[in-house]
């Protein structure tokens, strides 16, 4: 008879038994970083372990149980295969390939790869693996299975290929599943001894997550029939020349010397790679480059990323992927389109964020479905990421399927890090100790890349423990401190011996703006932003002055904030007065240039942050003022105190501080936080997520807080958002067997491409990817608030607009004066901070 891996009769779609399992050996085994290797576990053992992973991961599929529901759609209790094929698995690996001396080590890795296999079409997790309530009916099922299996153990081993590697004999032990059933000490309490910490190494995580990632990657890139190309990569001149092209035009003697500036500072960087020997190239797995903003961190560390990845190649006979993690989306766009420039069409660069529009990341030599281009994406099945840190981050300290898929695509690569004090202190500990080890075991080397650099390997180091092997960090830019010291652009103006109110701060004001400067004003909640807003209007209007006032915050829908920053910028960029208002928002990494700012009382980095906001390019004169104030208690709002108070501490003992000391002024700071040592938080999820494989424990990690807390309001503005919401309705409503699905809707938003399909119809995979697609488009008008903010003026939710299930709120188009105002967005009676 013939077996299938997958079977769908209506759809066409077939794979065969023996070809899937083969193939997802073969290509796992081949995708294996050559520089990945654990204690006692080499590199030739990983790539055997993952070889027979990939063969035994779906041999429980041979049972005529499971090929009779799939054929024949005959649903049985015996149908689950993943089991059976873990237990085999187990036993083969302790027999045939584990070549660990030490006994125990041996066990443990075998069980944590029967976990990977066991658990391969759901979450990772040790809990309920033998609950002793259900543990009799689990056996006897395994028993029933396992019988079917060695009724037919000589066709299946003909079937799958494997006759001259495995005798019938030798199967049908590798299928006793009672064995294991007594084995309670190696087998049955290995959950107990792991999650009880009674046995502990770091590595179990960091191996577990690996192979499972490896496995199921492999596994979908398969059955989704996508085709696996290696890494390819440019030479690291195609930077060189896109920045001379860039020169071409520049006139001015302040845009020739920041140039020749950038141009001294990535030379520079580039050395460093260069005089490296072989043997530093192999064992180098952290580079920093501090340096102030304006010096071309993007495109330099990408260089410099391009050219350790040619002498990787060079020295280790393979081309490492190149990563790149963003804190926030918005700054995403402006890097993909540098990205894009050097690369030209040379490269096949992913974008992955949850508002990525997918369908342009489809690959470089064809045009594939909606459905393979989210898996290609999600996958990072690409040349060059870029991704944001929430991406990068919750992937690896989580179980969930979905996001562990990517992980393995970090072993091996090169990643830039950008802005990395933009992790929470928090996490710091956390995540310096976990970088140190993915370098360790998985071969991974890192650009961590600030102006301030917040000795992330530090807090590592602090959490890891006295007597550890520290990291190597090489600086790129080793005389960054010069970089540093010549600066001029800004100052610090500190005035902050009195909180003041919106009245008493629109008084400063005037007294510090000359009616002619660009000014930013930079306040930490909306309500306070609001107030300023419309107080600053109010003022310019008595005065009878024309100068534009501008509003940006998280409470006015992303299509409005580019187009305020879009109205700014073409402002600033002729040198016409404008007063910008905004929250912590401008600060994540947008490229405007005022000539002042007033900041309310943040933490050192987020102050730095919005100096950066000023005379960027140094073409305005020397040390333009930012204003530091207090606007009543906001600050305590949003910042901890422990960061409020060592901000303060610094700069009320320093006057005013001129651009020249911020570097030194971080220093002191992050300095200080060292002395604060490892927080609860780092010290729990290190201790019980990660020591104890507690995945369940690892989801209480959020980069951004309070996400539970926040609801989507859809902004029904204009026609384009009506489409969207229509289109959106029509695919939640979509039926996949149905004869009475229209498409109308979706026609009108979508390339006609990403809805054709063979038979008329979407699968499944295609409607989830499809919903993802127009969730990203309706993200332009969805403004995220808090819940508390709609008690008093709750929108209407959007179910009652078609009838559909839906968690978003909606404001109708005739509603709109009700719930959203233009210039400011949400209306709410209260004004709570919130940063999103």
């Amino acid at each position: 008879m013939s077996y299938w891996a997958h079977f769908d009769q209506e759809k066409g779609i077939k794979q065969g038994l023996k070809e899937h399992l083969s193939s997802v050996a073969a290509l796992t085994r081949d995708r294996v970083a050559p520089n990945v290797e654990f204690k006692n576990i080499s590199f030739p053992t990983i790539k055997k372990i993952v070889y027979w992973m990939g063969y035994f991961h779906d041999l429980g599929k041979y049972t005529d149980y499971f090929q009779k529901y799939l054929t024949e759609n005959k649903k049985s209790v015996y149908k689950n295969h993943a089991h059976i094929s873990a237990c085999c698995l187990y036993s083969f690996l302790l027999d045939r390939v584990l070549d660990i001396d030490d006994d125990r080590q041996k066990k443990v890795t075998a069980f944590l790869i029967y976990l990977c296999i066991r658990k391969h079409h759901g979450a990772l997790s040790l809990k309920g693996l033998f609950n002793i309530s259900k543990e009799d009916e689990m056996w006897k099922s395994l028993q029933v299975v396992e019988k079917n299996l060695v009724n037919k153990g000589q066709e299946i081993l003909q079937d799958a290929g494997l006759v001259k590697e495995i005798t019938v004999e030798e199967f049908n032990g590798y299928l006793k599943t009672e064995l294991l059933r007594k084995d309670k000490r190696s087998f049955g309490c290995m959950p107990q001894f792991l999650s009880s910490g009674r046995i502990q190494d770091e590595q179990w995580f960091f191996l577990t997550i690996y192979l499972f990632s490896l496995l199921i990657d492999t596994d979908k890139l398969d059955s989704g029939g996508l085709k696996f190309t290696g890494v390819k990569n440019v030479l690291h001149s195609q930077v060189s020349n896109y920045l001379k092209e860039k020169r071409v035009g520049q006139k001015s003697d302040a845009d020739i010397a920041l140039l020749d500036r950038r141009e001294q500072a990535r030379i520079s960087m580039l050395g460093v790679i260069e005089g490296l020997s072989d043997e530093e190239i192999k064992n180098t797995r952290f580079f920093t480059l501090t340096a102030p903003t304006g010096i071309g961190k993007t495109l330099s560390s990408l260089q410099c990323a391009i050219r350790l990845q040619e002498r990787i190649k060079e020295v280790e006979g393979y081309t490492p992927r190149i990563i790149t993690a963003i804190p926030f989306i918005n700054i995403i766009e402006q890097n993909k389109r540098e990205y894009e420039k050097v690369f030209g069409n040379k490269l096949q660069l992913v974008v992955h964020h949850r508002l990525g529009d997918f369908s342009a990341n489809t690959s470089s030599v064809e045009e594939i479905p909606v459905d393979k281009a989210l898996l290609e994406v999600e996958s990072w099945e690409g040349d060059v990421i870029l991704t944001t840190f929430v991406q990068l981050f919750q992937s690896i300290f989580t179980g969930s399927n979905r996001l562990l898929k990517k992980i393995n695509k970090l072993a091996g690569s090169i990643i830039i890090l950008d802005e990395a004090q933009a992790v929470p202190e928090k996490y710091m500990p956390l995540i310096g100790a976990v970088l140190q080890k993915i370098s360790r075991f998985w071969g991974t080397r890192f650009i961590l890349m600030t102006a301030t650099q917040p000795k992330i390997l530090e807090f590592g180091d602090l959490l890891l423990g006295p007597g550890r092997k520290q990291s190597i960090e090489l600086p790129l830019l080793t005389d960054y401190e010069r970089y540093f010291a010549d600066l001029r652009r800004t100052k610090f103006v500190p005035l902050l011996e009195k909180r003041l109110d919106t009245e008493e701060f629109l008084c400063l004001f005037q007294e510090k703006w000359n009616g002619k400067n660009s000014a930013l004003i930079v306040v930490n909640t909306i309500k306070r932003s609001i107030e300023v807003y419309r107080k600053i209007k109010e003022f310019l209007e008595i005065s009878d002055c024309d100068i534009p006032v501008y509003y940006l915050s998280t409470n006015i829908i992303p299509l409005k904030r580019r187009e305020v920053i879009k109205k700014v910028k073409d402002m600033l960029d002729t040198r016409a007065p404008v007063i910008l208002v905004s929250t912590q928002t401008i600060e994540a990494g947008v490229d405007l240039d005022f000539d002042l700012a007033f900041r309310d009382f943040a933490p050192l980095d987020s102050l730095i942050q919005t100096a950066g906001r000023v005379n960027r390019e140094g073409k305005k004169g020397e040390y333009l003022p930012v204003y530091i104030v207090q606007l009543e208690s906001d600050n305590h709002y949003v910042y901890e105190l422990m960061h409020r108070k060592s901000t303060m501490e610094l700069l009320t003992k320093s006057g005013t501080i001129e651009e020249s000391r911020y570097g030194v002024l971080a220093d002191e700071y992050y300095n200080l936080a060292l002395t604060r040592g490892v927080s609860e938080k780092s010290k729990e999820l290190w201790r019980e997520g990660i020591l104890k494989l507690d995945f369940e424990k690892l989801k209480e990690f959020q980069l951004i807080e309070n996400t539970g807390e926040v609801a989507d309001v859809f902004v029904e503005k204009d026609l384009k958002a009506t489409s969207l919401a229509n289109a959106y309705e029509e695919l939640l409503g979509y039926k996949e067997y149905s004869n009475d699905n229209s498409l109308a809707s979706c026609s009108e938003v979508f390339e006609q491409s990403n809805i054709e399909n063979r038979d008329g119809k979407l699968s499944i995979f295609e409607r989830k990817a499809l919903i993802r697609l127009v969730w990203a488009k309706m993200s332009d008008y969805i403004v995220q608030v808090r819940m508390s903010r709609l008690k008093e003026n709750r929108p209407v939710e959007f179910r009652d607009r078609g009838n559909v299930d839906s968690s978003l709120y909606w404001i109708p188009p005739g509603q709109i004066e009700q719930y959203y105002d233009e210039d400011t967005g949400f209306i709410s009676e209260t004004g709570e901070a919130f940063i999103f």
